[in-house]
């Protein structure tokens, strides 16, 4: 079945307009563009889509994030939907003391409306740590620079009367939330807001934006093995699609299936899903938000000591045990009671989301690690089941 690699040949020789208006497939192509590495572009201040797309196309592989990136670009270049449409207002700004990564970009279309795409994780550890931090604190940096890159939109183009937001993994949490964190008299403005794969929100501060009320223009897509778009709560109606991979491969849009202008909808979410996004549930219930916060705190330090980018990590993954056994060695009688707590409450929701999906059995070995007396090794012993896991999928 195709792709939005495919949709963009089949259908890339007819314009955005009254006939074929912008549609899903669309707004995930438009929230994925902001995630290219624009920062080797020398920009003018009138681009195109095409244009920049122009210079990208000689870029080195690695430049890119995913793999099927610089088809994309090719795609787009040749591609008459998207390769005129003005682009303007390119912003990145990462700030390692803010721990905060982020980056959005303008594009006109034809019928005068603006499409503001929000960059989501790039390749650097900065940007992933910021995903964790949603986990402990609501409004964190990136959000509030989303909120006032709208806001600064909104003002410098006070003609255009239909905005869309719109942004793929973390870009998709910073289009809801602009678009609920908006001043009231300017909510009507938002004609769409499309978040492909992106993280909720917490249940506190749910109940204080309204979800509820801008529910008809909330589109949010998971795929239906999703890990990032499970993280944190959905209030907002979403529809699980299908991808032609499997597990945390299906984070890749690339891969998200297309028939006609839609994306092609799954029966429901895996197995895999719900028992992650449970499990992530329960944690966040038996831990405070200080005690999440001090453990992936010292997580990321220990990582960022011995790595630069997330590649890194993924091609050897083994450069974390010697540090992180060390750290537990050397931690004072406090830390080590948080880290434990917060350890076998990891265990317990994992063992409590295979029940909410109706799996009332599961592994000797998580059973063994929550009963173990030694906490050093049934930590390691953990992270060597996770690398042999994360390996196994690597290779797959």
């Amino acid at each position: 079945m195709a792709t939005i690699i495919d949709y963009l040949t089949w259908r890339g020789d007819i314009p955005i307009c009254d006939a074929a208006p912008l549609n899903e497939v669309d707004a995930a192509i438009l929230s994925r563009f902001s995630n290219l590495p624009f920062k080797k572009v020398y920009h003018t201040r009138k681009e195109t889509m095409g244009s920049f797309c122009k210079v990208m196309q000689h870029y080195p592989v690695d430049e890119f994030q995913i793999d099927q990136d610089p088809e994309f670009v090719k795609k787009l270049l040749e591609s008459e939907r998207f390769s005129a449409l003005t682009v303007t207002d390119y912003e990145k700004n990462n700030d390692p003391k803010l721990e905060m990564q982020f980056a959005a970009i303008t594009i006109h279309l034809p019928d005068g409306s603006l499409f503001l795409s929000f960059c989501g994780t790039d390749s650097t550890l900065l940007g992933w740590k910021e995903n964790l931090n949603m986990s402990f604190q609501d409004d964190i940096p990136a959000q509030c620079a989303a909120l006032s890159y709208a806001a600064k939109a909104i003002k410098k183009y006070p003609e255009v009367e239909s905005f869309y937001f719109g942004g793929h993994s973390k870009g998709g949490n910073l289009a809801a939330y602009t678009a609920v964190c908006l001043p009231e008299k300017y909510r009507h403005l938002v004609k769409g807001v499309y978040s492909c794969d992106g993280p909720g929100f917490s249940k506190a501060f749910i109940a204080t934006h309204p979800f509820e009320e801008m529910d008809p223009i909330l589109h949010t897509y998971l795929p239906s093995g999703s890990v990032v778009g499970r993280v944190l709560e959905h209030a907002e109606t979403y529809d699980v699609v299908e991808s032609s991979v499997s597990n945390l491969l299906q984070h890749d849009m690339y891969t998200w299936l297309v028939e006609g202008p839609r994306l092609v909808r799954a029966e429901h979410s895996t197995d895999g899903s719900e028992i992650f996004y449970n499990s992530v549930r329960h944690l966040i219930e038996e831990t405070t938000p200080h005690q999440r916060e001090m453990v992936l705190d010292g997580v990321y330090t220990i990582v960022t000591a011995n790595a630069s980018r997330p590649r890194d990590i993924q091609q050897d993954f083994s450069i974390l045990l010697q540090p992180l056994y060390q750290k537990l060695r050397t931690m004072s009688r406090e830390d080590w009671q948080v880290v434990t707590t917060v350890f076998r409450a990891f265990l317990d929701a994992y063992v409590l989301a295979l029940r909410d999906v109706g799996r009332s059995k599961y592994d000797a070995e998580i059973q063994e690690l929550r009963d173990a007396e030694n906490f050093q090794d049934a930590a390691m012993k953990l992270l060597r089941r996770g690398i042999a896991t994360w390996n196994g999928r690597s290779n797959a």
